[in-house]
């Protein structure tokens, strides 16, 4: 069996998978140091424990917190016994990549683009809504041309609230009424129906500049609220990062 661990800026998913398929997963909040050192040894246990896992063959990180990530590669080879693949710009990946500052790419990023790749066909575009909204285009020769990064959904809400003096922090959800008829459903208008916005006007602009059809893939923790209001909207995939993982493992391994 394989651990995938993608550490996120608000969430650290934790994977199980087989050679094909992610079976099983477990979130948790991410912790910085400052917490107790032992907090993701505990994770780990737990993960051992709720799914009475019958061992671990070998594991893949992502990170974009690096201060997380030495305290998960601890953890990992303490518990297995095991020295973790960490995702960067220099492992096997599948792909080619004609963009600028290529080692400032993000971990999430490259193992999203490696799982577009290898599990669809055509040009795609790939929308990760998670605390920053991401998209990052691949054409159907395994080029990766680029992408865009914006605040995602949760952020603006939290900066709504804490910039603004009569604003309340909402809980994210559809609107009940478009235009909205109170102050929430102004404000979940706004950011949820403003999001799918702004992603559709990307894509456009894309698809304008390369002279390309791209498919589009959404993934990420709000993905399953914004891709409703999106007109083009070929496919939604819950576990892209976490298959991204499995697939560079494999390579890699």
């Amino acid at each position: 069996m394989l651990l995938l661990i993608d550490i996120g800026n608000s969430n650290i998913t934790f994977g199980i998978s087989d050679d094909r398929d992610v079976l099983n997963t477990l979130r948790v909040d991410t912790k910085l140091p400052e917490y107790e050192a032992d907090y993701y040894h505990k994770v780990l246990d737990n993960l051992i424990e709720k799914y009475d896992l019958p061992g671990i063959d070998g594991a893949v990180i992502c990170s974009v917190v690096p201060e997380v990530s030495s305290m998960i590669i601890d953890a990992v080879k303490e518990r297995f016994n095991i020295v973790p693949i960490i995702v960067d710009i220099k492992i096997k990946n599948g792909l080619r990549f004609t963009i600028n500052n290529l080692y400032t790419l993000g971990a999430d990023r490259i193992a999203n683009a490696a799982a577009a790749y290898k599990l669809y066909s055509g040009n795609l575009i790939v929308i990760d809504f998670g605390t920053a909204t991401t998209l990052c285009a691949i054409t159907d020769n395994g080029e990766y041309i680029g992408g865009a990064i914006m605040p995602g959904i949760g952020i603006s809400a939290e900066s709504l609230h804490e910039k603004t003096s009569g604003l309340p922090l909402v809980e994210l959800k559809i609107p009940k009424t478009i235009p909205g008829k109170d102050t929430t459903d102004n404000i979940l208008t706004g950011i949820v129906i403003g999001h799918a916005g702004a992603a559709e006007r990307i894509i456009h602009e894309i698809s304008t500049e390369e002279k390309k059809s791209f498919s589009v893939i959404a993934t990420g923790g709000y993905a399953e609220l914004v891709a409703p209001f999106l007109e083009k909207i070929d496919y939604i995939h819950p576990s892209l990062t976490l298959d991204g993982l499995r697939i560079l493992y494999q390579l890699n391994s």
